[in-house]
């Protein structure tokens, strides 16, 4: 029904804030991974058999 459908049309701040939040997840998953790697001994990853 035409009364149910939204407007098709995208404005050019729609795609300003999926860039923004985009970049602002992807910075906190790069953070809080970058703390879980530098506690990780390397040497020891290696010598592991799995």
């Amino acid at each position: 029904m035409d009364n149910m459908m939204f407007n098709p049309s995208l404005d050019w701040t729609s795609y300003l804030y999926a860039a923004i939040l985009t970049m602002v997840f992807s910075t906190m998953v790069m953070l809080m991974m970058h703390r879980k790697l530098k506690h990780v001994d390397m040497i020891e990853a290696l010598k592991s058999n799995e």
